[in-house]
């Protein structure tokens, strides 16, 4: 962990384009929202004549990446809640899973999944995620990086944004992925955590 602080200060801004699943109730106004760009850069990039987009389409999306701090806001103060993907509760990858999914990302379901899957990170910018191994002996834990040294996660006190930097994350800490443009990886079935081992 001594690299992290160095990493956290290299963070930045995703460029370039996202590739992006339409998903039900889809438009181009909220994914121009959604991505920081405009309904006009959307239409050039993909060709388009008018308004009209389908569910399952995969769209280009130019300009920077998604405002992870505004996707995460919904699901602060959500409980914790074992397996859980949203509805009461979220763990750690469930929470995860949800704020990709709305990116019209499929990850796999576990933290250890995701860290297998996913390559690694060369300085940290948000939107990657980071891991942590609390038992010592396997990755068990996973957030979100936001930005300036903080990242999201579904921790026993349930959904927080708290410092990466803080002792016992730092003795955690296992590294972090990126997760490539367009990444479509398995939905596992299988869960994170050992029941009753909420991570901190």
């Amino acid at each position: 962990m001594p690299r992290l602080l160095p990493l956290l200060l290299l963070g930045a801004l995703w460029a370039g384009a996202w590739s992006y699943r339409v998903q039900p109730g889809d438009t181009l106004y909220a994914l121009a929202r959604r991505y920081r760009t405009t309904v006009d850069a959307i239409r050039r990039a993909n060709g388009l004549g008018g308004d009209l987009i389908r569910v399952g389409q995969v769209l280009a999306i130019p300009g920077q990446a998604p405002d992870f701090a505004a996707l995460v806001r919904p699901y602060l103060g959500a409980p914790y809640r074992y397996g859980g993907t949203g509805e009461g509760g979220f763990d750690c990858s469930g929470l995860v899973l949800r704020v990709y999914a709305g990116l019209g990302v499929r990850l796999p379901r576990t933290a250890r999944g995701q860290y297998a899957a996913l390559p690694p990170a060369r300085g940290l910018r948000p939107g990657d995620l980071v891991f942590f191994s609390f038992s010592g002996k396997r990755i068990d834990h996973v957030g979100i990086y936001l930005g300036r040294g903080r990242f999201v996660h579904a921790s026993d006190r349930g959904v927080v944004i708290e410092a990466l930097d803080l002792p016992w994350y730092r003795r955690a800490y296992r590294g972090a992925r990126r997760v490539p443009l367009g990444y479509d990886g398995r939905n596992e079935r299988a869960q994170d955590h050992t029941p009753g081992a909420a991570p901190r």
